[in-house]
């Protein structure tokens, strides 16, 4: 047989490809830090104080009996959250609203929340490697006995509470072959309450050594990353948690989607980190 008709012999506009109207986000690190910190949230000013109260060292031994004690200065000190404002912008244009298969303003939006929340992990982890204290040696993978070690020095340090790891992919990845087959049950998804949450439940978990659970997240800084006290070594002061907001603009004409927030992160203390070089 011959002269069927087929899709070869109509015209190509009677073939166009069909979009889903269901868009696939964008990839994006881990955020793993927030839950972490210790928070303090909006006051009157730019700028919040968290008080430490410094060591009076050991009470003596004993006194003299009729002649008392001496007194003994107590002392403090404190350290400074200062808050900046991040944020993004895009904007959407009618034209493209108005012939887009999904909603052009609640996905750019979550878009621009997702940008914010990462600009909020950059932060976080870039504290990571400012702990005074380390473990591991710069361009020797990272194995099980460093995350070992490391936990072992806050506790040498005295530092009581809640330790959790926040690490490179790579360092996961290499601990991950250092255990090999033999550490199957290093990967079980223990249960330890942090500030309130199951830690085996939050984006990032990797597994539990030394009583810790370890998250990995790639913001993490080409120094390393680190463990630490959660909500005692790091203080996050927010004035504004994430805000999306759109104001139109006649003239484009178009709709703005703004997403800003503000905040300030420190160091609270020192000891109660370790620095894991990667």
């Amino acid at each position: 047989m011959a002269s069927e008709t087929t899709m070869t012999s109509q015209a190509d506009s009677l073939f166009t490809s069909w979009v889903s109207d269901m868009i696939l986000d964008e990839t994006r690190p881990y955020n793993v830090c927030r839950p972490f910190f210790r928070y303090e949230g909006a006051r009157k000013s730019n700028a919040f104080d968290f008080p430490i109260q410094a060591d009076p060292a050991v009470a003596g031994a004993s006194y003299t009996e009729g002649t008392g004690l001496s007194n003994t200065e107590l002392t403090s000190t404190d350290e400074t959250a200062t808050a900046t404002a991040k944020g993004a912008m895009a904007t959407v244009t009618d034209e493209l609203a108005e012939v887009s298969l999904w909603d052009t303003y609640s996905h750019f939006g979550a878009v621009l929340a997702r940008s914010v929340a990462e600009r909020f992990e950059t932060d976080a982890t870039a504290l990571l490697d400012d702990f005074t204290n380390t473990t591991g040696i710069a361009g020797v993978a990272t194995t099980y006995a460093t995350l070992l070690e490391a936990v072992n020095q806050l506790e040498q340090r005295d530092q009581v509470g809640t330790p959790v790891g926040v690490l490179d992919p790579s360092q996961i990845g290499n601990i991950r072959q250092d255990i090999g087959t033999s550490g199957a049950a290093l990967f079980a998804s223990d249960s330890i309450d942090v500030n309130g949450t199951q830690a085996n439940v939050l984006s990032g978990y990797c597994f539990t050594v030394a009583g810790a659970p370890w998250f990995q997240t790639s913001l993490v800084t080409t120094t390393g990353g680190a463990v630490f006290l959660s909500n005692l070594a790091l203080g996050l002061y927010e004035i504004r948690a994430p805000r999306v907001e759109t104001e139109r603009d006649a003239s484009l004409p178009g709709t703005e989607i703004v997403v800003t927030q503000r905040y300030g992160m420190v160091e609270i203390r020192d000891t109660a980190g370790e620095t894991i070089l990667i």
